[in-house]
């Protein structure tokens, strides 16, 4: 690390390298030219390959050689402007905005204060250390170049940011951390109760039950409550039936990795057994199989034939996790995958004996856990999607009264609609000519009666 250097340039004592040790410096020079390269080409360039920011609105462009020429032609201690780090020339202000190449020749001066530091190691990283806070500007504002990241900072302004934000982020992540590790201890004592406590089959139902009483949500309040409380628990909320997330988040399967394929585990397990409509799968983060609308279909075909071992993303093996999503239903699940090469199953007679499974490879498998439901749906006369519930008849008969009998007090003929509940259309009333009845305008005088 290079942030808690003390400042190199207080005092003759502490100039970078002496003049005559051009060897070392070059050395130096050298070291830092290939750490940058590192950092800002050959990094950026990998991800941009993996099409890491395909989806992204600006795509990173790597710093460029010209750039990085700089960081072999500095020199420090007097010379040409040009050829000077930042902090160095004569019309340096603490306010100005450095270039990238100003940025290379800055991180390049940084190294060869460091090379010349006899401290070691290195102190810890102070925003009143001037070499730490020269490191920071110029290596941050570097990257916003690449990623096109605004504002670029001054060093003056970066030196405010660094010493406001480095404070609040320790204290709420100590905050987050002490109230995590207490509700560890409440669920391990939830365990520990139901382990020595367990006098019936639904051992599942009791740990809930004991996490639900012990465990507790708590906020952290802006303003003290009235007893002067800033952190405020409250009771867990009981688990969303219709949320299968909140049921059971991982569902285990135990298959043949090196038998089964993609395709296999798509039509067998994944829509069959699991229901999911269009499903997303997700291996190592990866993609390796997606569907729906906007998707064409032989952009991943390519993975169907392939075993599950050899997916992209090192592959699906034991103990792999495999992410399923479904947009479509609103469905999403992980898998927790087992691999099992050898299935026995019961004998045809009674001896109670176990023999070699000669079923179908794709039909062994088992899966644990419970599996998703998505809430069915129905599409009603106007064309809308509505929940697939269940009636209640006796319901039902009671709304086929409920008619709505609307009569209009004005001196024109008077004209009754009827709209009936049980949703059957009535036939519009029609003149003696034949053609419909014009509706009669509503006016605020009108009376309604309900039946």
């Amino acid at each position: 690390s290079l942030l808690g250097v003390d400042n190199a340039n207080e005092g003759d004592e502490k100039k970078v390298l002496e003049s005559g040790d051009d060897a070392k410096r070059k050395e130096v020079l050298s070291k830092a030219h290939e750490s940058l390269t590192a950092l800002f080409v050959t990094e950026i360039e990998k991800q941009i390959g993996m099409d890491r920011y395909k989806t992204a609105e600006k795509v990173p462009v790597p710093v460029s050689a010209d750039d990085l020429a700089k960081c072999n032609t500095i020199i420090t201690g007097g010379g040409e402007d040009h050829l000077l780090p930042p902090t160095e020339r004569k019309d340096y202000a603490p306010t100005q905005i450095w270039s990238p190449s100003d940025c290379i020749q800055e991180l390049a001066s940084c190294f060869l204060d460091v090379a010349a530091s006899p401290d070691q190691p290195l102190p810890e990283f102070d925003k009143d250390d001037d070499m730490a806070m020269r490191f920071v500007t110029a290596a941050s504002n570097l990257r916003s170049y690449v990623f096109q990241i605004d504002p670029i900072q001054s060093l003056y302004s970066a030196k405010g940011i660094a010493g406001n934000i480095i404070p609040a982020i320790a204290t709420t992540n100590a905050i987050v951390a002490g109230l995590q590790v207490l509700q560890c201890f409440h669920i391990l004592k939830a365990q520990l109760s139901t382990s020595s406590n367990r006098d019936g089959d639904d051992d599942g139902a009791d740990e809930r039950s004991n996490l639900k009483k012990t465990c507790r949500y708590t906020y952290c309040l802006r303003d003290k409550t009235r007893k002067g409380y800033y952190l405020q628990p409250t009771t867990l909320p009981d688990p969303n039936p219709n949320c299968f997330v909140c049921r059971n988040a991982i569902i285990s399967l135990t298959l043949n990795t090196q038998e089964w394929t993609l395709d296999m585990l798509l039509s067998r397990v994944i829509k069959k057994e699991l229901g999911f409509h269009e499903p997303t799968v997700l291996v190592g983060g990866d993609i390796v199989y997606e569907e729906g609308e906007d998707i064409d279909p032989s952009e991943y075909a390519i993975n169907l034939p392939k075993k599950l071992v050899n997916l992209p993303s090192g592959g699906v093996t034991h103990g792999s996790v495999i992410r399923i999503e479904d947009y479509s239903q609103d469905l999403e699940v992980d898998v927790n995958v087992s691999h099992k090469d050898r299935w026995m199953m019961k004998a045809d007679d009674d001896s109670g004996k176990e023999k070699v499974d000669d079923r179908d490879e794709i039909d062994k498998f088992e899966i644990g856990g419970k599996k998703p439901v998505a809430v069915a749906t129905t599409t009603d006369s106007s064309g809308g999607a509505k929940e697939n519930m269940a009636q209640d008849p006796a319901a039902d008969e009671e709304g086929d009264d409920d008619d709505i009998e609307i009569i209009v007090d004005d001196d024109t003929p008077k004209k009754t609609a009827v709209a009936s509940s049980n949703g059957k259309k009535r036939k519009p009333d029609m003149e003696e000519d034949g053609n419909k009845a014009k509706k009669t305008k509503v006016d605020t005088d009108e009376v309604v009666e309900i039946e």
